[in-house]
């Protein structure tokens, strides 16, 4: 058995930088936005969308504001959208959408080429926001030593140059400011690929193949463009895996986590979950695994007597989802999925939801399981049978590491009312019994004060 110099876990979030007197509210990313979205799709060669409302006057706006918006009554995006941007950028109603680009082939190309135009300027002004930050060096009052590893949701270097952090320690889970091409912004509600079937049509097949089905290419837009502005959590916690193996962190000796400038964010909380489980004692990590989360029983039954029919009705509730769900986020004015759960329901959200899930573990399986083989490769040391968790290798490569003998405990900093309900509701959700809470960022990490 062996252990590791690290004993506490840091995760900061950007009321972190906030604290530090670095602009990086979404509040600032607004007025960037607004500020120079005209000059960004210029010279990325978008032409801005001139529009009628529906009281006739035209207006000009960007796929933006065209997509994340209502087409019908164009206007700049209200302050939420920019405040909870994460949150936002998954309430894409493919009706309207579709609604607004009609059903031609020429309506279709035109919302496919608009989705991808909002995707490319969103995330081109975001990273270009980022790279305006500029981090003087000074000494903070504080130092985090070297038995500290760092889960930051931030892309500036502020650990680095105001609290003595060395940069193998601060693992940057969204990517970095000076690699825009690292850089993680999105939502995490559809982790799964777009559901190919929409447009294959190996099953499904149009009454007049001369019309084709307007509405599933429409929609398999929308669904393409969800799957690539999410976050992608569970391949983020595979990297996170991949770092604490390299630096040699051994999960099982954190005995604190420090949550610093985070609210818990509906958006992280895949992270939040995990963190929490694998800082528990008796953690399975084959179970938290992606192999670990497949049905067997539903592969069985596609391999059985039934085997064709099963499949069938996996694909169907695939389909069901894909088509369905997006009302239930964005209800309209007559919603039919009001009464989830009842008889009134024309389908099964939770069956179709269930389907989904299990087709985003099989491909999560699969790609982890590609992180193990490189893993494989580089140590020497083959991937022992029955061993899907890049935790469980790395605790075989290190000749077992020491059992934890406590769960960790959280300390947690919580500016604000609302954010101190609700981390007490999901620490209390966590089943953590050890916390406390700090209204200051300044007395949550007292101890580390030099």
């Amino acid at each position: 058995m062996s252990r590791s110099n690290y004993r506490n876990l840091i995760i900061i979030g950007n009321g972190f930088d906030c604290w530090q007197g670095i602009p990086t509210s979404y509040e600032k990313f607004r007025v960037y936005y607004n500020e120079h979205i005209a000059e960004v799709a210029s010279k990325l060669g978008y032409s801005f969308y001139t529009i009628k409302d529906t009281a006739g006057i035209e207006k000009k706006v960007t796929a933006v504001e065209l997509i994340y918006g209502n087409p019908f009554e164009p206007d700049q995006l209200e302050n939420d959208f920019f405040w909870n941007l994460e949150a936002r950028m998954d309430k894409i109603d493919d009706q309207i959408i579709n609604l607004y680009f009609g059903r031609s082939a020429e309506g279709r190309k035109k919302l496919s080429l608009a989705v991808d135009e909002a995707i490319t300027l969103l995330r081109r002004l975001f990273c270009d926001w980022v790279m305006t930050f500029n981090i003087e060096e000074k000494n903070s009052g504080f130092r985090f030593p070297d038995d500290c590893f760092i889960i930051n949701f931030n892309y500036t270097d502020t650990l680095e140059k105001r609290f003595g952090v060395k940069f193998k320690n601060d693992f940057h889970i969204h990517g970095v400011a000076t690699d825009p091409e690292s850089i993680v912004v999105g939502h995490s509600t559809h982790p799964e690929e777009p559901f190919k079937e929409l447009i294959e049509r190996k099953i499904m097949e149009p009454l007049d193949p001369t019309k084709g089905l307007p509405r599933i290419d429409g929609l398999y837009a929308v669904e393409d463009a969800l799957y690539r502005t999410d976050k992608h959590t569970a391949d983020r916690i595979d990297a996170l895996c991949v770092a604490l193996m390299k630096n040699g962190v051994h999960i099982e000796d954190i005995e604190n986590i420090y949550v610093l400038g985070h609210s818990f964010a509906e958006a992280d909380m895949p992270y939040f979950e995990f963190i929490n489980a694998v800082t528990r004692c008796g953690c399975n990590y084959e179970k938290l695994s992606a192999v670990g989360h497949i049905n067997l029983g539903l592969l069985q039954s596609f391999e059985g007597d039934d085997g064709e029919q099963c499949l069938l009705d996996f694909i169907v509730q695939n389909f069901q989802y894909a088509t369905h769900h997006r009302r239930r986020m964005l209800p309209s004015e007559k919603d039919i999925f009001a009464n989830e759960g009842k008889d009134t329901l024309p389908y099964s959200e939770r069956d179709a939801k269930d389907a989904v899930m299990q087709r985003f573990w099989l491909e999560q399986a699969g790609r982890t399981q590609n992180v193990l083989t490189e893993l494989s490769k580089q140590y020497g040391v083959p991937i022992p049978e029955g061993c899907h968790s890049i935790l469980g290798y790395m605790d075989y490569v290190g000749y077992g590491h020491d059992q934890r003998k406590r769960n960790a405990s959280w300390h947690v900093s919580c500016f604000s009312d609302t954010d101190r309900k609700r981390v007490k509701k999901v620490l209390k959700d966590f089943r953590v019994k050890s916390y406390t809470m700090h209204v200051m960022i300044d007395d949550c990490i007292a101890d580390f004060a030099l």
